[in-house]
């Protein structure tokens, strides 16, 4: 292996990468440098290491200088493991989700490159575009580490981290070798079936592997038969904290026992990755046909459900590219992601509580409501964004603003919807809740992903991003910081009435009107909500279809 031809695509594509952002250009363009990512870094590691520091001091100038040093300890001991979990989350939201225009290796077929140069080099990319995660980690562990004589286990926290962000970059490179194969083998069949097993599929991968390199899951699961630290064992991703664990309990031998599996692990991630990539290297031809079947429109479920044939056209538009862009995929996996993320655990756990209690019922179905409400306020911000340079055809067509509304809000309610309906029958049926619990529950996910859609619309049509580069983010920053704290305040308004319904009860008043009360107050909540939203939708429409996109 040539290591220098791996550097030089090293810095190629983190040159690719920064030169890609768009939203950077003009007084911003120094940050389009990798020099200005290594400032960035020593910026975020000092700043790091000066809070840190100064919190150590408060421990020790009080009592609580034992608890400051074991969450000393502690930190250094999690750093490796979060680390890679965060690069993969990093790369599961950005790296995986570029279009198969930036994904394709096609270019590099001509290069007098090898398949472990190109992985090594990628993944070296990955990780130094992630690095500012290791700078604020290793800073804010220093800190702590010289105020509690932590220094030397503090040298093999750095040595394992960046291991542990090399696996994970190795693991990423893997998944995105099988996903770009799976997505061009898929492409050679057709069919309206196809299309939805491809996108079926990259979910499932995408979910498996972050569910994989979540430490929570993985050692609630394996703890849950072996006990923690038995079970932590058995995790190879979990042997970089082990080593750092067992080297400030000075067992030296359990220290280099599980370094040294740490090294074979990333040399095993690295040799298969390549062998991945050797494999997939070539893109398959994809397969294009023509039906020769006379077009015949007929009346389909979509206008059963009021809508004009320009509105059945733009929601079954938006059904296509969601299956078809692999880009797409990604908006899909997070509410499952969150579900299964907040959920496993609990359900892990021997002590949680019983789910016919009200705090049961809660932890039960929080990550439910709460990966619904981002999976609805997303997709709806990401609605007119997603269209790209082919916004024009909505600017050429003869679409009403009320029209493009109420068809992009139907798309999102019916993409919501049985996600949301499918999870309430799981965990309904899993815990054995009482009807009115569920009752609420079903409400509650019903008025979320209308209030949630008519608001992500609002802001989407307000600040849409029709920017097709390496990362395509179909909103600008301001919009999507924005939806967020929006979508969550409105999500608190609708929930506040049942939110006093369990905390607060009156003798004096019966459960079931005292219930029916705070159903009514919601759902009155939500249409005041939705006709406003609605209205800011149609008037950001109009201005959005009244100028041409620069």
């Amino acid at each position: 292996m040539n290591l220098q031809a791996a550097y030089q695509l090293t810095k190629v594509l983190t040159f690719s990468q920064l030169r890609a952002t768009r939203s950077l250009r003009g007084r911003l363009d120094f940050l389009r440098r990798p020099s200005a990512i290594v400032l960035i870094d020593a910026g975020a590691f000092i700043v790091a290491f000066l809070i840190a520091q100064r919190l150590a001091s408060i421990f020790t100038a009080t009592i609580l200088t034992s608890t400051g040093s074991s969450f000393a300890v502690q930190v250094m001991v999690d750093l490796p493991i979060f680390l890679m979990f965060l690069v993969m989350l990093s790369g599961l939201l950005w790296e995986l989700s570029y279009s198969f225009n930036f994904t394709s290796t096609d270019m590099i077929n001509h290069l007098p490159i090898t398949a472990a140069e190109y992985v090594l080099a990628s993944s070296a990319s990955i990780a130094f575009s992630y690095s500012i995660y290791v700078a604020v980690g290793l800073g804010a562990a220093l800190g702590l580490a010289l105020q509690f004589g932590l220094i030397y286990a503090w040298i093999i926290t750095v040595l394992m981290s960046f291991v542990g962000v090399l696996i994970g970059a190795f693991g990423l490179e893997a998944l995105r070798a099988f996903t770009n194969r799976a997505s061009s083998l898929l492409y050679k069949r057709s069919g309206r079936a196809v299309m939805i097993l491809r996108l079926v599929v990259l979910i499932i991968v995408f979910v498996s592997f972050q569910l994989i390199f979540n430490p929570t899951i993985m050692l609630s699961l394996l703890g849950s038969i072996a006990g923690s630290v038995q079970g932590a064992v058995y995790f190879p991703l979990a042997w970089p904290s082990l080593a750092v664990a067992s080297f400030i309990e000075d067992n030296l031998l359990s220290a280099s026992m599980y370094a040294f599996l740490t090294f074979l692990l990333c040399g095993f991630f690295f040799l298969a990755c390549a062998r991945l990539r050797q494999a997939y290297w070539m893109p398959m031809p994809v397969s294009v046909k023509l039906s020769t079947a006379a077009y015949a429109p007929r009346a389909g479920f979509l206008s059963r459900l009021g809508l004009n044939p320009a509105e059945s056209a733009i929601v079954r538009k938006d059904f296509r590219s969601l299956s078809r862009r692999r880009e797409m995929a990604r908006f899909l996996a997070i509410p499952i992601l969150i579900v299964a993320s907040l959920l496993i655990p609990s359900l892990m756990s021997r002590t949680s509580e019983s789910p016919a209690s009200s705090v049961g019922i809660l932890g039960w179905f929080f990550p439910l409501i709460f990966g619904v409400t981002i999976f609805a306020l997303f997709t709806s911000m990401i609605s007119f964004g997603q269209e790209g340079s082919a916004v024009w055809n909505l600017y050429s067509s003869p679409l009403t603003p009320r029209e493009l509304v109420r068809a992009k809000v139907t798309a999102n309610i019916i993409l919501s919807l049985p996600i949301a309906i499918a999870f309430w029958l799981g965990i309904t049926l899993l815990g054995h809740t009482s009807f009115k619990s569920s009752l609420a529950i079903l409400l509650v996910l019903v008025t979320l992903i209308l209030v949630e859609s008519f608001v992500g619309l609002a802001l989407g049509v307000k600040y849409p991003d029709f920017s097709e580069t390496i990362r395509s983010r179909f909103i600008r920053l301001t919009g999507m910081l924005t939806g967020m704290l929006l979508g969550m305040a409105v999500a608190g308004a609708i929930l506040a009435p049942y939110g006093l319904y369990v905390l607060f009860k009156f003798p004096w008043l019966d459960s079931n009107i005292y219930f029916a009360a705070a159903c009514s107050a919601s759902l009155i909540l939500t249409g005041l909500i939705s006709a406003i939203a609605y209205r800011a939708c149609v008037s950001s429409t109009k201005k959005l279809l009244a100028g041409l996109p620069v």
